[in-house]
């Protein structure tokens, strides 16, 4: 009974085993190659295109710099399964910051200072920041007629259609701002995730921007503040995402980070100096991680130590060096907000057609460098004489003029009608102006002329003012310090009026709304509005008034950190309260 094996039959045997062995090894070293390849295209990427947010894109879609130096990945939709994702811990914890929460008629300002509020929160909860921008898309996309963002398309873009539906550049607030890579950390809007919010029994798949959408509407309303765990499906990564946006902002500002930043200790005993030393590591965390030296963070946390905090006798606390001079010192430091390549390349051609001294470097940081030799005012109008604030401020100028109060105290602009404008004057501004340098501090002081710089959504009524003034008080009531003042414009008139003009209604001092527009014109007024800040934010003196976001978002942009502590360059409210405070407010 012995059993005779069949030779050829075992080679053939053998022949298979050996043929898939070389199939499998030769599968596990082509995966271990594109990985790696990946990983190094990815590298590349972040140096070579650092001015170009990556976000999950599943049409691949490319965008060449005008100069054709790099070719690089962006975002068109996030559709798709983002398989790059956490292969660190650096994306392990996200704020996913949703754009599209605001209200459709929200100015640049307005929507700058709402993105410098997201960069504050994100990396003070040690997260990435990383912006959540609607596709490409009719029906998810609401600024599709403006080439998928408020902000319109940019005008000499060679990639775009006829109709200026700019497709090939990011959508939403990327159309002009760029997340740092400080801020950023490089990570993408994470997809192919199965989440779970914090006591809630069901999972929830998310594979698209509307699965995301659906989350950060809910934040709060039915939530609270919970950040949603996850587990990537390919690499069973986990992370923790707050998404959020809009007003939602403020109010986990209020609840979950304003009331840690300034915590006080007002005892000696040791656990009160232990919360203290975990308090001055946050401290030290979040700021370093925005450009803070740490000498700059020991100033203030110092300063705001036990022995130099006073109580006054109405119980209300003194701050030597106040959380609002450091907070807005600090998104400074870390360039927020920078902006993509094409707007600083737009903004510096439009400024060669300003007659003012130029910056000293086209940073895309844009606003944080300060030129000076000129001054600057805002004279805000257009949609907000409509608005509550607006009506009773005018109503006040007019009766310090001596003028009766209204006697319908509603917030309709009509019943300004007793009064002579139903604005407060550019003169209030200049009186302000002048009492403000009765020093004669001013810069080029060999030189007769003083430049001022005036940005306003109102140009025509402006300058009729100042014909009015001069031709009542000559040309000589335009002089500060000896110094003859020239006023200046935004040479592009049409484009100085709010970003949103066609929705607003009509008002007598302007030529009013409901324009035809398109995303070139879109963008011709969102680039005005980054001039206009661009220069006030260079401007030695700054006059605005602090109902206005413009002012708000200057008093960042001028502040700065300056032999260790914050800075903030001359600033004067025409009317309201002269009062530092964060853009957001």
């Amino acid at each position: 009974g012995e059993m005779v094996v069949d030779g050829s039959r075992f080679r053939r045997r053998r022949l298979t085993f050996l043929f898939l062995l070389i199939l499998f090894i030769s599968f596990i070293i082509f995966s271990l190659l594109s990985q790696s390849k990946i990983f190094v295209r990815y590298l590349f990427n972040e140096e070579q295109s650092s001015s170009i947010p990556r976000i999950a894109d599943d049409r691949n879609n490319l965008y060449r710099n005008k100069n054709n130096s790099s070719v690089v990945n962006i975002n068109s939709s996030v559709n798709v399964i983002n398989k790059r994702i956490a292969t660190s811990g650096r994306c392990s914890r996200i704020l996913l910051y949703d754009t599209e929460l605001m209200d459709k008629d929200t100015g640049v300002s307005h929507r700058l200072a709402s993105y410098s509020l997201a960069s504050t929160i994100a990396a003070t909860i040690d997260s990435a920041l990383v912006l959540l921008e609607p596709p490409l898309d009719n029906e998810q996309n609401k600024w599709i007629k403006f080439g998928g963002s408020p902000f319109g398309c940019p005008i000499n873009n060679d990639d775009d259609n006829d109709d200026g539906s700019c497709g090939r550049l990011p959508t939403g607030l990327s159309r002009i701002v760029h997340v740092p890579k400080i801020l950023s950390r490089g990570c993408d809007v994470p997809m192919n995730l199965t989440c779970i919010i914090p006591n809630q029994n069901s999972t929830f798949r998310i594979q698209s921007y509307q699965d995301w959408s659906i989350i950060s509407n809910r934040t709060i309303r039915r939530f609270g503040f919970p950040e949603v765990s996850c587990i990537h499906n390919d690499s069973n990564d986990n992370m923790r995402v707050l998404a959020i946006g809009g007003y939602h902002l403020k109010f986990y500002w209020l609840d979950k980070v304003r009331p840690r930043l300034v915590q006080r200790f007002w005892d000696e005993s040791n656990s009160t100096k232990q919360r203290r030393m975990k308090w001055e590591q946050w401290m030290e965390g979040w700021s370093t991680r925005m450009g803070v030296t740490i000498e700059e963070v020991h100033d203030y946390t110092r300063t705001n130590g036990i022995n130099n905090i006073r109580k006054d006798d109405s119980s209300t606390y003194v701050e030597d060096y106040s959380l609002v001079d450091y907070l807005i010192a600090a998104l400074n430091r870390a360039q927020v907000p920078t902006f993509q390549p094409w707007v600083v390349k737009d903004v510096a051609s439009y400024m060669q057609k300003i007659d003012l001294p130029p910056s000293s470097s086209a940073k895309r940081s844009l606003f944080h460098t300060a030129g000076g030799g000129y001054d600057a005012m805002h004279v805000r109008r257009g949609d907000s004489l409509t608005r509550g604030q607006s009506i009773r401020s005018t109503e006040e100028y007019w009766m310090q003029q001596g003028y009766p109060a209204r006697s319908n105290k509603t917030d309709d602009v009509a019943t300004l009608s007793i009064y002579p404008t139903n604005y407060v004057p550019l003169v209030k501004y200049w009186e302000k102006y002048v009492r403000y340098n009765n020093n004669c501090n001013l810069g080029n002081a060999s030189s007769s002329v003083r430049k001022l710089y005036v940005a306003t959504d109102d140009i025509n009524t402006v300058k009729s003012e100042i014909e009015n003034l001069t031709s009542t008080n000559g040309h000589h009531f335009w002089t500060v310090c000896n110094k003859t003042v020239v006023f200046m414009f935004n040479p592009q008139e049409e484009h100085t009026t709010h970003l949103h003009q066609h929705l607003a209604p009509i008002i007598s001092s302007r030529n009013g709304g409901n324009t035809i527009t398109n995303g070139h014109d879109q963008y011709s007024r969102a680039l005005a509005a980054l001039v206009d800040l661009q220069i006030l934010a260079r401007s030695d003196v700054f006059v605005g008034d602090d109902r206005s976001y413009v002012s708000r978002l200057l008093w960042m942009l001028r502040t700065s950190f300056q032999d260790g502590r914050a800075h903030t360059r001359d600033i004067v409210m025409a009317w309201g309260v002269n009062a530092k405070q964060p853009p957001w407010k």
